[in-house]
């Protein structure tokens, strides 16, 4: 037991654990707790858990443990480790370098046991008993001892069975962890810098031997390198820092078919491309490092995309690979640079489905950008133009609106992935903005299905109920699926809607059946309206009226969100094929209402011309009607009934 606090010269003991000045007849004004106890009930003094309130590793120093005693504590070294003085517990000192507990080395190797209840603890529990080094070691010797360790490792590797994938994928990341945990404690025991390789078994330990300078630490094989400053790597309370990594290049079969966390299960697994690399640094909690971890890797197979690869990190919770808290900085066909915050077993993987790339971001970028600008001047015009106003200019206006949210959410808010809460607040935005715009896009085929096909000039969409429709819906839809699966909103790699359990069908469900429904409308609007261009207009030639359907036919089909079937085409060999057009066409979806619905339609020339006009004179505009009052009635009749066509 360490040393408890005694009364001062001028103190004396009053009560249990306190003291008070000695010409005092113990007041409680007066009086005070000894060190190692607080204050509780009135009169007394509770015993304080300094093992609690403190870090460990200030109070203790390196590899040691916190014991709390009743008023007091003392520190215990770490299994394997001693003091100084050849004890396993101490005293802190106000010397911090006191306070460190240094590595005991094993009297005799034990010998080998056999394997027969579970071979992979068994033969776990034998890697460690061989790695430990005896007391008195040369260097010839310790190159043996570390060659069979890497032997006995490639070896299990290379010759494990596994009944099936998932056991497979479960026991080799647990022999990645347990490993990692022998070799860190192995190497810190030599501390002296390591380069040895296994040929037959591709497997390499490089450990980079203590450093007291405080500059950067760089360490780097023939297929990796890793780079950190010193205060990643060391310990709080001294300037001790030690990097090493185990480099493993016979694993690849081994974690073949390991999918990435969040991905859809559907998606191909994809393939590891690289080494894959097991870094250790002195420090233990290496969980959060202040500093970003910087590594490379050499890609082990030809032909790899640059533009798929991806940093990834085993991740033994979910038995898969996982991208969090990784970032690409470099790719060539050769090598990957990656930065982590945290530090485990690393890899390069190439996404054998992935469809990212910088030219896919640049035209995603540019045409967002053009779209928000050509739906702000769209919202602008139908809310201006006079000559245009009714039930279809209405849900044209509330259509923009619902696109220039998702445009400008998806463009600013996508990769926001840094913030959990602001990511799945962003993702579940983009839910119902985009969900919104395919209720309007609905509510566009219902009222052409009215203008068209309906005998009786009667509009039956009134605007609470277009309202109702277009951001009731989408509303419901995603509050029922927030309430349902919260965190099925925000990725590791974008703010949308998690793949996992399915979770995306809250959005393809419904869209799917609105693509479904507005074809169907579609294909009745251009039928009827094939029929009555040949009825209302024999005087018009074949080539004009084909020439008006198709502009008509494109306008409706870029609006009903038709395009929006290549989205559900990307697989296969047309992957790239299809996800150009699906891009392409959607992010230009505000130029192309724009154009079909604005510079196209000729009363909202009319309209510009009066503004223009207007503008260049400073005279108030003056607004035409669609059909002259001066006309015949034969001429009235026949603009009033193909007025509903025009407008399409």
């Amino acid at each position: 037991m360490c040393p408890e606090e005694k009364p001062g010269n001028n103190e004396r003991y009053c009560g249990s654990n306190k003291v008070c000045p000695a010409d005092d007849s113990c007041n409680d004004k007066t009086c005070r707790c000894l060190r190692g106890y607080i204050e509780g009930l009135p009169g007394l003094c509770d015993d304080v858990n300094e093992c609690i309130h403190q870090p460990q590793d200030i109070l203790c120093g390196s590899f040691t443990q916190c014991r709390n005693l009743v008023g007091s504590y003392y520190c215990e070294c770490d299994k394997g480790y001693l003091t100084i003085n050849n004890t396993t517990w101490f005293c802190p000192s106000v010397n911090t370098m006191e306070n460190k507990c240094i590595v005991s080395c094993a009297a005799k190797v034990k010998t080998k046991q056999p394997c027969h209840d579970n071979p992979l603890q068994c033969f776990l529990k034998n890697l460690n008993n061989s790695a430990l080094p005896a007391c008195v070691e040369d260097e010839y010797s310790r190159r043996v001892r570390i060659g069979k360790f890497l032997d006995d490792l490639g070896s299990m590797l290379a010759n494990r069975n596994f009944k099936s994938n998932d056991k497979r994928l479960k026991e080799v990341g647990d022999l990645l962890r347990e490993v990692e945990v022998i070799i860190r404690n192995y190497t810190f025991m030599y501390r002296a810098s390591i380069t040895q390789h296994n040929s037959a078994h591709k497997i390499g330990l490089h450990v980079l031997g203590s450093m007291l300078s405080k500059k950067k630490l760089s360490l780097q094989s023939s297929q990796s390198s890793v780079e950190l400053d010193w205060r990643t790597a060391a310990t709080e309370n001294t300037d001790l820092a030690m990097v090493g990594f185990l480099e493993y290049g016979n694993i690849n079969s081994l974690l073949k078919d390991a999918r990435i966390v969040g991905n859809d299960p559907k998606d191909p697994a994809p393939a590891l491309v690289s080494p894959l690399l097991s870094i250790f640094v002195t420090r233990k909690d290496t969980k959060n490092l202040s500093d970003p971890l910087t590594f490379s890797l050499r890609h082990n197979i030809q032909g790899t995309d640059p533009n798929r690869t991806l940093c990834a990190f085993w991740s033994h919770g979910d038995v898969a690979w996982s991208t969090k808290g990784c970032l690409k900085v470099s790719s060539t066909e050769n090598e990957t640079v990656c930065n982590c915050n945290h530090m485990t077993s690393f890899a390069i993987l190439m996404a054998l489905q992935d469809i990212e790339s910088w030219s896919l971001s640049l035209i995603t970028k540019i045409g967002l950008s053009i779209s928000i600008i050509c739906l702000i001047m769209s919202i602008i015009t139908f809310c201006l133009c006079r000559s245009i106003r009714g039930t279809r200019n209405t849900i044209h206006t509330h259509l923009c609106i619902s696109l220039l949210l998702g445009a400008c959410l998806f463009l600013f808010g996508i990769d926001a992935t840094t913030n959990e809460v602001v990511c799945s607040v962003v993702a579940g935005l983009l839910h119902a903005a985009y969900l919104s715009s395919f209720c309007w896009m609905l509510l566009e085929g219902i009222e052409l299905y009215f203008m068209l096909v309906n005998v009786f000039d009667i509009h039956y969409l009134k605007n609470k109920h277009l309202l109702l429709v277009g951001y009731g819906v989408p509303v419901l839809i995603v509050s029922i699926s927030a309430a349902s699966n919260p965190s099925g909103y925000g990725t590791e790699k974008y703010c949308w809607l998690s793949y996992t359990d399915n979770f995306i069908w809250a959005f393809i469900g419904p869209v799917a059946a609105i693509i479904l429904v507005n074809s169907c409308f579609f294909i009745l609007t251009v039928w009827k309206l094939a029929e009555k261009m040949s009825s209302i207009n024999p005087d018009k030639g074949k080539l004009k009226r084909i020439r008006l359907l198709i502009i008509t036919s494109v306008a409706q089909l870029c609006i009903l969100g038709c395009c929006w079937v290549f989205g559900f085409l990307m697989f296969g060999s047309a992957t790239y094929t299809f996800a150009y057009i699906f891009t392409i066409l959607n992010v230009l979806q505000g130029l192309q209402i724009f154009l079909l619905h604005c510079l196209l339609h000729r009363k909202v020339r009319e309209e510009y011309r009066n503004w223009i006009s207007a503008v260049i004179h400073l005279k108030p505009p003056i607004y035409s009607e669609f059909s002259n009052s001066t006309n015949t009635q034969a001429q009235s009749k026949q603009t009033k009934s193909t007025n509903k066509e025009s407008n399409l």
